[in-house]
């Protein structure tokens, strides 16, 4: 019977830089994963020690609209007090996920759209190297990049080159409104088409996503900001729809910026329940054809759910899936992703199946990764093998 894994709880970036160093000498892994994010990639070595980070809001400039917290601190708590000023921070994450977890993996959903995603929004970052090294990268103001901006290229780096312990982010105004209108599209390939127009038009949405049921897109929009201007921007909506027939308004709604991100964790709940999970990247340009063809194809092998952010190419695909019906998705969307450049990964396998390769294609740049991991990580103690191979580095 193997040992239990050993999970230690971090506050301080002093106590980091200690326990790698603990670890460095006896050779022993440290594992973070995250808490929606334990089935990407492929499995922990055993033994590891598995890290468990604390922290808090260290400090927000109001009037620079900056904050710099903890990477143990939750978006739930980061967020609870950027309120209190009016403030918050634009990126579409469960209020349990700590903001190391949505910067190693890059978390960002449709506010994407109006804000930029966690990387637009990083102006400075720490975090803890393969030596023990405490390493700061960036500042308080988009001047003090330069060169190399290592700090943007530890986001979605899955926690293999670094361990992150905390994040200066740019905030932004509660807008006092947001008002939606839900689309329904007879074909979803119809809003490939209409995209750049839409996008280029006074009918620019704040927030976009796309739900493929009952053989129809169901598109839904958000426009952030006073309610005048929401008005003015459904009313070009509805002019830049007039006279088409393969769309319709089906009904509109106001609501608090609060009222509207809960409904649309809602609408993503299914995901962390999800038994089996792929997201599949595509060009944006054929978002709307590939939901299409992957929900034609659901009809005859499984049950499952599709969401898209047409805007940036994402669809996740998946559901209560068992060993089959998952490879056979994998299949599907393996197909797709060949037909149009596109990549797919696996956020969660049944019963973590080995037959289901959890990324693909393989990055152009997984060379230029792999040195930079002997670089940062010699003794690559950290995630090993999570994507890239895992094995001591050599200098």
């Amino acid at each position: 019977m193997s040992a239990p894994t050993p999970t230690v709880e971090i506050e301080s970036a002093d106590d980091l830089s200690a326990l790698v160093s603990r670890c460095a000498g006896r050779g022993e892994p440290i594992i973070d994963y995250g808490l929606a994010h334990d089935g990407l990639g492929h499995p922990p070595p055993a033994p590891h020690v598995a890290l468990v980070q604390r922290g808090d809001v260290i400090e927000h400039y109001e009037r620079d609209m900056t904050v710099r917290a903890a990477a143990g601190t939750t978006m739930g708590r980061l967020n609870e007090q950027l309120t209190k000023t009016g403030q918050f921070l634009p990126i579409d994450a469960d209020p349990d996920l700590t903001l190391g977890e949505i910067l190693c993996h890059n978390v960002y959903g449709p506010l994407r759209v109006a804000y930029g995603s966690i990387r637009d929004l990083l102006l400075g970052l720490r975090y803890v190297d393969g030596l023990g090294r405490q390493i700061h990268a960036g500042g308080r103001t988009v001047k003090n990049v330069a060169g190399y901006d290592v700090g943007r290229f530890m986001v979605g780096s899955l926690g293999q080159m670094g361990l992150v312990y905390e994040a200066t982010l740019r905030t932004f105004a509660i807008p006092p409104r947001v008002f939606t209108v839900e689309l329904k599209f007879a074909d979803p390939a119809v809003m490939d088409g209409l995209m750049k127009d839409w996008l280029l038009s006074d009918a620019a949405p704040g927030w976009l996503l796309l739900n493929m049921a009952d053989g129809h897109a169901v598109v839904r929009v958000g426009y952030l900001g006073r309610a005048t201007a929401c008005e003015v921007q459904v009313r070009s909506l509805e002019e830049l729809l007039k006279g088409r027939t393969d769309v319709k308004i089906m009904g509109t709604a106001r609501r608090s910026l609060e009222q509207d991100a809960q409904e649309r964790a809602a609408r993503r709940r299914w995901r962390r329940e999800a038994t089996g999970l792929c997201k599949l990247v595509v060009p944006p340009a054929v978002t709307g054809s590939t939901c299409r063809a992957l929900r034609q194809w659901a009809e005859h092998e499984a049950r499952i759910n599709i969401d898209a952010l047409p805007v940036h190419g994402c669809i996740f695909a998946g559901g209560t899936l068992d060993a089959v019906s998952a490879r056979n998705l994998d299949v599907q969307v393996g197909r797709l992703a060949e037909k149009v450049g596109g990549l797919r990964v696996w956020y969660r396998r049944p019963e973590s199946d080995d037959r289901i390769e959890p990324f693909g294609p393989p990055r152009r740049d997984f060379s230029i990764l792999t040195a930079l991991k002997r670089t940062m990580d010699p003794q690559d103690l950290f995630n090993p093998g999570r994507y890239l191979p895992a094995g001591k580095a050599q200098s």
